[in-house]
């Protein structure tokens, strides 16, 4: 069955609701002192034995064009997660969720400039719309903004997930998605793996395991191999601006998960946002030159 724009949009919209789970179990396990290089090593580590017990025909079939590609793509998978995971330890978590949301912004003016892409008004004005509704949900707009290191790694973290998505949106429809999967896995694992000897200096005594086994374990199988498998697949049949936009909504969804689990509170400001944001993603995917011949087809 071949796979169209809604069903691809239905799969993305699943992975922000893994990813947005994300949010709490990272958290879990930065308060159990996994640090940032080796929460990512573990997923990709756990990321990797997953794609190959499931696509290993596919994987040992990889050719030198499926290397590059899957090699880039896993580089700026990894200069996301690490850097917003570096990111959540020093910032607030309203700065933390509106700055890396700024990526659905960053996402058209790099299909534009790297890959020729024009601009829709629409979906300028979706995006706009979105930013409001971030905007309310953080309530950024009623606080001073102060940029502190925190804010500039999760800054740095939007850029490399806006090229990551353009990229996985335009670049990789050549290439199966399980051998993409694998490459985003393997970076991640050698990445977090060299950052945690190197930056980290390999410091394991303070971990907590009993309490940060079940959330890295979540992290590697749920969000990273079932959420970017999933990612990979479903981009190759969507526009990179609609991904973001639904992508984007992982922050909605890990602010309902965070109150679900007690570790902020239930306010309006969610409600009105994540319908702001809903309204935008609704105004992106609706085409309304097929509304108007319809229309008129009916008179």
């Amino acid at each position: 069955m071949k796979m169209t724009k809604s069903m691809a949009n239905i799969l993305l919209l699943i992975t922000s609701v893994f990813w947005g789970s994300g949010f709490v179990v990272t958290k879990i396990a930065l308060d159990a002192n996994v640090s940032a290089g080796l929460i990512n090593f573990v997923r990709g580590f756990l990321f990797v034995v997953c794609v190959l017990l499931f696509f290993y025909k596919k994987i040992f079939k990889m050719t030198f064009k499926d290397f590059k590609v899957g090699l880039i793509a896993g580089l700026l998978n990894f200069g996301g997660f690490i850097t917003q995971t570096i990111g959540v330890m020093y910032t607030t978590p309203s700065n933390n969720a509106f700055i890396s949301s700024t990526y659905v912004v960053i996402v058209p003016f790099i299909a534009w400039i790297i890959y020729g892409k024009k601009f829709k008004v629409k979906g300028l004005v979706s995006i706009a719309a979105c930013l409001i509704g971030m905007v309310i949900i953080t309530g950024i707009s009623n606080e001073e903004i102060k940029m502190n290191i925190g804010d500039l790694y999760t800054l740095i973290c939007a850029f490399f997930y806006a090229g990551s998505i353009v990229y996985l949106g335009y670049s990789t429809r050549t290439t199966d998605f399980s051998v993409v999967a694998f490459m985003l896995a393997a970076v991640q694992a050698i990445g977090g793996f060299v950052f945690f000897l190197l930056v980290e200096k390999g410091h394991l005594t303070d971990v907590s395991w009993s309490v940060a086994i079940v959330p890295l374990l979540y992290m590697g199988i749920i969000c990273s191999f079932v959420g970017q498998t999933i990612q990979v697949l479903a981009q190759k049949h969507t526009s990179a601006t609609s991904a973001g936009l639904i992508m984007m909504l992982e922050s909605v969804f890990g602010s309902v998960f965070s109150i679900t689990f007690g570790f902020e509170p239930f306010t309006v400001k969610l409600v009105v946002g994540g319908m702001v944001i809903l309204l935008s993603i609704m105004l992106m995917e609706v085409e309304f030159k097929q509304l108007l011949v319809k229309n008129k087809e009916a008179a």
